[in-house]
């Protein structure tokens, strides 16, 4: 019996996602996680629409942790 072994090609978030917003940004102290924070940010942008801002998240799952953390210092750093 052969066994083959086939490489699987699974994509995974940002880890940058789950981390805490004041443990990865220094200028920060905010305890949520930067996924929560992100999703504050875009609820105040979009008038607090929730469909709206599920759908501004989705990209965000796709980024990777440098792209995740520059859109945090361009927008969430005050």
């Amino acid at each position: 019996m052969e066994v083959i072994d086939m490489a699987v090609n699974i994509q995974t978030e940002p880890e940058l996602l789950n981390l805490r917003m004041s443990e990865e940004f220094d200028w920060s102290d905010d305890k949520d996680i930067v996924r929560d924070a992100i999703w504050n940010h875009i609820m105040e942008a979009n008038n607090r629409d929730t469909i709206k801002t599920e759908e501004a998240m989705k990209p965000f799952l796709d980024m990777t942790d440098d792209q995740v953390r520059d859109y945090v210092e361009k927008n969430l750093k005050k």
